[in-house]
């Protein structure tokens, strides 16, 4: 038997046909309807005595959303006035007719609309009534009364004898048609392809109607035995089918006895001034009542029945797919029933549970537990009783389970079987006991460590202190339960300071950890303070809801007042107590800013004491630092507030003076000098005098650089000792003694950068005959300097600073490895001679001349190309070095060639212990050769030396051709000098891009 349960949404009562495709279908079947009615089933032409038009249309009205009722009423009103004026109507009668149909269409379409939005018309017998009450009970009255009235009016007929005939028309209509064409649906005309299903309606069909033309035949009373066969097809057959049978049955007996044959029947005898058709439409609805009462009470059964089979599949699939353990108990305690997720608990097969007793799974120590709740269950005295038990697994393991239970009763309300739940507990069992476990951890954890502890919730309410907590506030935890944190949290910047917030309420605001300010002051309430340091941080769940907060906070009382000292010491000079070096440079760096942001003048000045170090030698290190200490209490007690001491080191000062130009600092400066030497400092019975030198340079917006300005005063400082003792010194950036040594010291400084990055470079200057400057001799090395910005520096610029400050011998090592040794290769393979100079440093020094050697006997040079020059004034003053170096260079196969000769007209007593390859004729007596006659005197008289002593002579700085004529003259061998050729990179020479004929030729 197939069973289809009712589907209450809405949507799917609605068509889904296209408006059109609904508009022509109705169509079709009213004008079917009204031709079958009012042709067949009305007797001599007159009114039909059963009418399904209406029926159709109100079908399809109540499937269609009200927007489409225009088109659908339309539609109905002009088939039925064309059908009407087919078969013979007047137009005005036809659409009368039709119109008074239309009143009984539309409201039962509505009143469907209204009380049946979903469907359901037969899902119970009162929806049923109800369902029959707003289609065929009430509608067909408006109906009938306007077409009977009509009708009346045109046939003379009485009202009262038309109007039943119209009503029950009507009605009888609707009743058979209606629930019909609102059953009917893609879904139940879908069934039917079922060959089953379709087989089974065509036999239940065939006997059906075989059965009624029998009855009909031969039955005394054909209309009371007419219902069995529909009975018994109500009983078989699904709603939809049912009706459809119905519906075929009554529309064959009204063919029967009205249409086809048209004959008395002897079943049917008019009653007294009534009607036969009438009667005849009541006699032939009356033999299907029965069958349409039952189909509607098999279909509510056959739902009932559904919905219960449904129901209670779903609850068995529901307990069985159930994650919590599911069991049917006997009122004794025997296990009827267990579903898988129960079995998985205890690892139990679903047979071996089945028949034992609840007890014999129950852990020993809840077997008493386990009987009063079953007790209570039974005796009513709580409706579900639950509790927390274990049970023992099969494996014998015990694991946690909670329980609860509830009574199935019967019908007469009599217990049957408990239901009892049992959910897997174990693992959060487990959880709460390793959370208790972890709680008294923390808690032995929190009151062990050093550090307090206050812990609070979203509202900063304490609900926990540690002991160190509780120590440092003065205040128990059972005091400062549920009590606001700022009430027992008394912080303050500094001990005198304003109060400061608990960072626990910005950490609730921000819901991240935040630390605390720096310097904060913890006020005990027994009065004591706390040097703390303190951080919160905010608890939350895994889903990040906030729980409240934790601070953390440290008694740092010890160790702050270690690194106010440490910074005290790190910021004074142990011995005068005075701020020390770095911290001067501190205040000077506030000068320095305030001179920039404004037009505020400061001077900065550099004291070194006089004498100290005879003071500190005779008398011993007590008696210095006795007096270094009398000078600061001096110093100090002579200075404004507003001006600064330090001591820099040694028997060094620096004074700050603020607000105050270099000419008022010097007059300040050389009245400390005088109560400086008016000191006495008397030690061992013995009085010592002091003085003092001081420098000065000034801090404004033009000069506001901390290096350049501590540079400016210590060189101002040591011009002034030097000058005389006593004095003070402004240092002039262009005018002044100071600033002259100062470039000097910046170039020294600029020259050791160089070195360490490789700025040096060389370069080369060729040296010719003077008979044919384009034959050259050889070429002179030159060593260059380039600054930062990539522009280079002539030797003159850096050179006598090198040497003042010590750095030619590091330039000299150098030159000796990039000629000897990095470039020595590519210098060989071009095959031309050099010179190399040589300062009075590299004469002097041992570990210097040793290198050198060292390089001569590797590099792939020839030694007999290669020549060093010495300056004569280094060769006077080495005289007793430079003679066995010399000697050694000669041996190895080198030359040696005297640079600067004749400057002093006193080394011609010196030659005779030198063997000279070049004496190299000094250029200020070469410029004017041509027309200063001293000069010339001079040249010639180094040339005849030269060449008694058989060495050959240089010219220098020869810058023209009339001067190197006149030098040819003279017979000079070699000359050098613009004329010739001017330096260029050795990169170059080496690479070939030189030629010494050209640059000749355009120097000329």
């Amino acid at each position: 038997m197939s069973v289809m349960l009712p589907d209450y949404r809405c949507e799917e009562r609605e068509t889904r046909m296209p408006l059109w495709v609904s508009a022509l279908l109705l169509a079709v079947l009213s004008v079917t309807f009204v031709v079958i009615c009012k042709q067949l089933l009305s007797f001599n032409s007159g009114s039909a005595v059963i009418w399904f038009a209406d029926a159709v249309a109100i079908a399809f009205l109540y499937r269609h959303r009200l927007r489409h009722w225009p088109v659908l009423v339309g539609t109905f009103f002009g088939v039925n006035v064309l059908a009407g004026l087919g078969m013979g109507f007047e137009g005005s009668v036809a659409s009368i007719y039709t119109l008074a149909g239309l009143a009984q269409v539309l409201p039962a379409a509505l009143l469907l609309k209204r009380y049946f939005p979903g469907g359901g018309y037969f899902d119970s017998l009162e929806r049923w009534a109800k369902f029959i009450l707003i289609t065929a009970v009430l509608p067909p009255l408006a109906s009938a009364g306007i077409g009977s009235a009509i009708a009346a009016l045109r046939t003379g007929i009485e009202y009262s004898a038309m109007f039943p005939a119209w009503y029950l028309a009507d009605a009888a209509g609707i009743l058979v048609l209606l629930p019909l064409a609102l059953n009917c649906s893609v879904n139940s005309l879908r069934g039917l392809r079922d060959r089953a299903v379709l087989g089974r309606l065509l036999f239940a069909t065939a006997v059906t109607v075989a059965a009624i033309l029998l009855i009909l035949e031969v039955a005394l009373l054909p209309f009371v035995f007419v219902a069995l066969p529909l009975i018994w097809v109500a009983t078989r057959l699904p709603l939809f089918q049912t009706l459809a049978v119905i519906f075929g049955v009554i529309l064959l007996m009204a063919l029967r006895y009205v249409g086809l044959e048209e004959h008395a029947n002897p079943s049917i005898v008019p009653a007294g001034g009534g009607q036969t058709d009438s009667l005849l439409v009541l006699v032939i609805f009356a033999a299907a009542i029965p069958a349409y009462v039952m189909s509607v009470y098999t279909n509510i059964e056959r739902n009932r029945n559904a919905r219960i089979v449904e129901m209670e599949s779903s609850f068995r699939a529901a307990v069985e797919q159930s994650r919590i353990g599911m069991l049917l108990v006997s009122l004794d305690g025997i296990i009827l029933q267990a579903n898988r997720s129960f079995c998985d608990f205890l690892q139990y097969e679903e047979r071996e549970l089945v028949g034992r007793s609840v007890f014999d799974i129950t852990f020993q120590d809840d077997l008493s537990g386990t009987r009063d709740i079953f007790e209570m269950l039974f005796r009513a005295e709580q409706e579900s009783p639950h509790m927390e038990k274990r049970y023992v697994r099969r494996d014998g393991e015990v694991v946690w389970g909670y329980l609860s239970c509830c009574l199935a009763r019967g019908i007469d309300g009599e217990p049957l079987y408990s239901v009892a739940q049992v959910e897997d507990i174990d693992w959060r069992k487990r959880s709460e006991n390793s959370l208790r476990e972890a709680k008294e951890r923390l808690q032995v954890t929190l009151s062990s460590i050093a550090d307090a502890v206050i812990a609070t919730d979203v509202k900063q309410r304490v609900n926990f202190m540690n002991p160190v907590a509780e120590q440092m506030t003065g205040i128990t935890l059972q005091q400062a339960l549920n009590e606001s944190i700022d009430s027992i949290f008394h912080v303050t910047l500094g001990r005198e300071g304003k109060p400061l917030d608990n960072p626990v309420a910005e950490c609730l605001q921000l819901g991240e950890a935040v630390r605390g300010v720096e310097g904060a002051v913890l006020h005990s309430r027994d009065g004591r303070t706390y040097d703390i340091k303190n951080s919160a941080s905010p608890l939350k769940t895994e889903r990040g809801d906030l729980l409240g907060a934790v601070m953390v906070f440290q008694d740092v009382s010890e160790s702050r007042q270690l690194i106010r000292q440490l910074s005290y010491k790190a910021s004074h000079d142990d011995l005068t107590g005075l701020p020390n070096r770095d911290s001067f440079k501190r205040e000077l760096l506030d000068a320095i800013e305030s001179a920039r942001d404004g037009d505020e003048c400061h001077a900065l000045a550099y004291i070194d004491l006089d004498r100290f170090k005879v003071i500190n030698d005779s008398a011993g290190h007590l008696a210095g630092d006795a007096l270094l200490k009398k000078i600061s209490k001096y110093l100090r007690a002579l200075l404004r507030s507003s001006d600064s001491v330090a001591r820099l080191g040694g028997d060094e000062f620096g004074l700050l003076f603020r607000n105050c130009n270099k000419e008022q600092a010097k007059l300040r400066c050389e009245q400390l000098i005088r109560q400086i030497v008016t000191l006495r400092f008397p030690w061992n019975e013995r009085v010592y005098d002091i003085g003092a030198s001081i420098g000065i340079t000034e801090i404004n917006r033009r000069n506001d650089r901390l290096g350049e300005l501590l540079s400016q005063a210590d060189v101002a400082c040591y011009s002034a000792k030097h000058a005389s003792r006593g004095t003070v010194m402004i240092y002039e950036m262009e005018q002044s003694a100071a600033a002259d040594q100062h470039r000097e010291i910046i170039m020294a400084s600029t020259v050791r950068e160089a070195l360490d990055e490789g700025r040096l470079t060389l370069c080369t200057q060729p040296i010719a005959t003077s008979g044919d400057t384009s034959q050259v001799s050889h070429y002179e090395m030159l060593v260059r300097m380039v600054d930062e910005s990539g522009k280079p520096l002539l030797p003159a610029a850096f050179i006598p600073a090198a040497e003042r400050y010590g750095l030619m011998l590091q330039i000299d090592r150098w030159v000796a490895d990039e000629v000897l040794v990095r470039r020595g290769a590519q210098i060989n393979a071009a095959q031309f001679s050099f010179s190399l100079n040589l300062s009075a440093d590299a004469l002097g020094d041992a570990e210097y001349q040793t290198h050198l050697i060292k390089l001569l006997e590797r590099t792939p040079i020839p030694l007999s190309r290669i020549s060093f020059e010495i300056t004569e004034t280094a060769m006077v003053n080495q005289m007793e070095n430079a003679s066995h170096f010399v000697a050694t260079l000669r041996r190895m196969g080198c030359k040696i060639a005297l640079d600067d000769f004749g400057n002093g007209l006193s080394s011609f007593s010196y030659l005779k212990a030198f063997s000279i390859d070049f004496i190299k004729i000094d250029g200020s007596f070469v410029r004017q050769v041509e027309s200063n006659f001293v000069d010339l005197i001079i040249v010639e008289s180094i040339h005849q030396v030269a060449h008694r002593l058989g060495a050959k002579t240089i010219a220098e700085y020869v810058e023209d051709a009339s001067t190197a004529a006149r030098l040819r003259t003279i017979g000079v061998d070699l000359i050098q000098g613009y004329h010739v050729g001017q330096p260029v990179p050795l990169g170059q020479l080496l690479a070939g891009k030189v030629e010494v004929r050209e640059l000749a030729a355009s120097d000329v």
